[in-house]
């Protein structure tokens, strides 16, 4: 693990701790009193909310949903315990196959099962396990929806008290240009708030896809919904496969990603900036081989976002590595899904790193240019954090 401790450095005359009295610690703080500070009436903030709470929803509740309703259809022969159990055994195996046999798979297993059972709750669960299996095999599931992008526009900025992008704009060109996020975060609030769904960023940075895991992006289940909706003129999302990043920079497309995905998210911890970048080269060489401009970006008050119970670090990293997320948040009191919200998302994008067109990198140029990458960030950290309030701030890369 690297860490680098430096002393804030004054870069605008106009500090964030004097825009505002900076991230509220105080859980007394009440609704009324936010909605205030960020000059918005009460009840935008609940739309936001509602917005941000259905979509993560559908995010996170998608493959449990699937395994419960799967699991109802056998419940009848196996019991709930078993029939769960046997769920997730056939999903480990499903999930490795084209979608449209696994949905043949689904339909098979629970409507044989259901059939058999002298009620009417099995075919229910079975209809269920069946239809969201279908919705996965589809390509597409919506249209792209304009509307609805406008609405995540205005509503993911406004559950904050601001959401709000800044840094070296000025340096951003259209066209082969990627973009490097930290820290996800439990679920990169800041990231969906002020990149993938932020209207300044999409103007900043022109047509962009944005890169996420496989599993989500593909086999996401109702948050393909979301996603397809999302696509545009300015770009769309896809997932984080080799063949689909060269795909895509071979025809120049500007691309931009969270390089510490799940293992950042492990490693996550209320109040700590942490990123894992170092065993993170991918990206690196990709860039290289393609000759991309390489922009690191920093989301500070992301760290804010959720508490977290953590522990067990190596058995967690571990389980990332099989593709199993683990961990253990909660945002608001009453609704933990939902992030906290007294607190502000200040995304700041730096200057581009101008990496040379090499066809075959070597493992060495790769290790120098990530090197210069991990600097780049440093450098973006320390010009920002008294900015963003926090001029003691300690980046920890692991």
């Amino acid at each position: 693990m690297g860490s680098v401790k430096a002393a804030g450095n004054g870069v605008n005359s106009v500090s964030y701790s004097e825009v505002s009295a900076g991230p509220a610690n105080n859980n007394n703080i009440s609704q009324k009193s936010l909605d205030a500070a960020a000059g918005r009436p009460a009840s935008s903030w609940w739309l936001s909310a509602a917005l941000m709470f259905f979509s993560g929803l559908a995010w996170v509740v998608s493959i449990p949903l699937l395994m419960v309703a799967l699991g109802g259809s056998l419940q009848p022969h196996l019991g709930w315990m078993c029939g769960i159990c046997t769920a997730l055994a056939l999903f480990s195996v499903l999930v490795q196959v084209e979608q449209w046999i696994a949905a043949c798979g689904v339909f098979l297993v629970s409507f044989g099962s259901a059939s058999q059972a002298l009620a009417w709750q099995p075919m229910l669960f079975a209809g269920l396990a069946t239809w969201m299996a279908l919705l996965n095999a589809r390509q597409q599931v919506c249209r792209p929806s304009p509307w609805l992008l406008e609405l995540q526009y205005q509503k993911y900025a406004g559950y904050h008290m601001r959401s709000e992008l800044h840094g070296a704009l000025e340096t951003v060109r259209e066209g082969k240009s990627f973009f490097a996020c930290h820290p996800h975060g439990i679920l990169s609030v800041g990231w969906i708030s002020n990149v993938v769904w932020g209207r300044q960023f999409h103007k900043s940075v022109g047509r962009c896809f944005y890169l996420i895991d496989p599993t989500l992006r593909n086999k996401g289940l109702l948050a393909k919904l979301f996603l397809d909706a999302f696509e545009g003129p300015h770009g769309g999302l896809r997932d984080t496969s080799s063949e689909t990043m060269q795909s895509l920079m071979q025809q120049g497309e500007s691309l931009c990603m969270v390089p510490g995905a799940y293992q950042e998210a492990t490693r996550f911890s209320y109040g700590k900036e942490r990123v894992a970048l170092l065993q993170r080269m991918g990206f690196v060489k990709y860039c290289l081989r393609h000759g991309y401009r390489l922009h690191p970006v920093y989301t500070f008050g992301e760290a804010e976002t959720y508490l977290t119970l953590n522990g067990f670090d190596e058995f967690r990293l571990w389980l990332n590595s099989k593709g199993i997320p683990t961990v253990a948040f909660w945002g608001l009191p009453w609704c933990p899904l939902l992030p906290r919200r007294d607190l502000e998302l200040l995304t700041f994008v730096g200057p581009p790193l101008e990496l040379p067109k090499v066809a075959q990198p070597s493992p060495e140029q790769v290790e120098e240019w990530h090197g210069k990458y991990v600097q780049a960030l440093q450098e973006l950290f320390d010009k920002h954090k008294a900015q963003a309030g926090k001029p003691d701030a300690v980046l920890e890369i692991f």
